[in-house]
């Protein structure tokens, strides 16, 4: 299976610092303020920062492909029509709102349940990301999938290595990641094809061999589109779902949300979804333009890369009154695109909009308040990921 180098993407320089990486926001109004888009090329991208454009870039496939764009090759989230359409066929159904309630619901509530006792058990502050937010969805995509949840920091280490970013500006620290980046999904995808090995010779009831069936069924499908599509699901929605449920705390504690959650002024549902416009976790979508064409009044040639930031759509004047503000009770005019939009909108949302929502009810129901522990929060450093890399916080119980 074939990785294009541009999907080992290297943040815009402006974004490369620890400061940035903590509130890029700033920097994205000020993009927003010169125009729609922009060429950057130091890293020959197109940078997209309007919400109008970036939702053009982001639905219209025909224009502005994926295949070429992800670390995981090989998976729907980085192949268009009529490859990806069978990829999404195959998977869709167990993603469904109504299937993850009723079939993961149950194994969501257990695993927050036990979380949550341990957190609470000491008295002194916590990391809330290695304590909850971390464990969390590794744990519930491990048993979805039917892979030993033992193998939990194994799990984390490939995550992290493929959300990396070379901490200088140098060829050589960029090299270093890249080659990090690809050892990582070597092993990732010798560690499904093992594991689909094993399923072809004794099926479960579990998502591998679900997705074993479908590769038999559907014509387009091969051994390399499953081996990436289960190696997408374990990695790259745990850390963006960790992102999201950092972001939530460390919001609701910043903004004062907690006692209106608790009182039930607000509600958890609408604070969730504001949460993932003010800090999307994940920050860009990348497409390749699959023909010469015009976006936000310029002109972008076949196969160019193009980077739509999510991060900023959210947060565009245009779209959002007063976007800098968190305000759980707003009322959208156009809807926030935390999990992208169109064909390509990311599957795994109900599940982790599940996550957030179980992980709030049970927390909020058990302590009378929580605050930082830190002056000052260490950002993840990454070109995708936006979030708290740790939150040491006290949770008053």
């Amino acid at each position: 299976m074939g990785n294009d180098s541009r999907a080992l993407a290297v943040m815009p320089s402006e974004l490369a610092t620890r400061e940035r990486q903590r509130d890029p926001y700033p920097w994205f109004r000020e993009m927003r303020d010169a125009g729609a888009v922009r060429y950057d090329d130091q890293r020959g991208t197109y940078d997209v920062f309007h919400y109008d454009e970036v939702v053009e870039m982001t639905v219209e496939y025909e224009r502005f492909g994926k295949e070429g764009t992800s670390f995981l090759d090989g998976a729907w989230m980085s192949r268009d029509p009529p490859v990806h359409t069978d990829l999404r066929s195959m998977a869709e159904n167990y993603f469904r709102p109504s299937y993850v309630q009723e079939q993961y619901g149950p194994a969501v509530e257990r695993h927050v349940e036990t979380l949550v006792d341990d957190a609470l058990a000491g008295d002194g502050p916590i990391d809330f990301v290695e304590a909850v937010a971390k464990p969390l969805p590794i744990l519930v995509i491990a048993e979805i999938l039917g892979v030993p949840s033992d193998r939990m920091d194994t799990f984390r280490e490939w995550s992290t290595s493929l959300i990396g970013a070379p901490s200088e500006p140098t060829e050589e620290a960029k090299e270093a990641v890249q080659e990090e980046m690809l050892a990582a999904i070597d092993s990732l995808n010798d560690y499904f094809r093992a594991a689909i090995e094993r399923r072809e010779a004794n099926p479960r009831d579990d998502l591998i061999t679900k997705f074993l069936k479908a590769e038999r069924e559907y014509e387009r499908i091969d051994r390399e589109n499953t081996v990436a599509c289960c190696g997408m699901l374990l990695v790259a929605g745990n850390v963006t779902t960790t992102a999201f449920m950092t972001s939530a705390l460390w919001t609701f504690i910043e903004e004062d949300t907690i006692p209106e959650l608790q009182g039930e002024t607000v509600a958890l549902e609408d604070a969730l979804e504001e949460v993932l416009r003010y800090r999307t976790p994940v920050m860009p979508q990348k497409r390749i333009a699959r023909a010469d064409t015009e976006l936000g009044g310029v002109d972008i040639s076949e196969g160019s890369l193009v980077a739509g930031w999510l991060s900023s759509a959210n947060r565009d004047e245009a779209v959002f009154e007063d976007p800098d503000q968190f305000d759980p009770t707003r009322d959208y005019d156009e809807d926030p695109i935390p999990f992208g939009k169109g064909i390509h909108y990311c599957l795994g949302a109900p599940l982790a909009n599940l996550e957030a929502q179980t992980l709030f009810d049970e927390l909020l129901d058990r302590i009378d308040g929580a605050a930082l522990a830190t002056d000052e929060i260490e950002p993840y450093f990454s070109p995708e990921i936006y979030g708290a890399a740790e939150l040491p916080v006290t949770l008053q119980t």
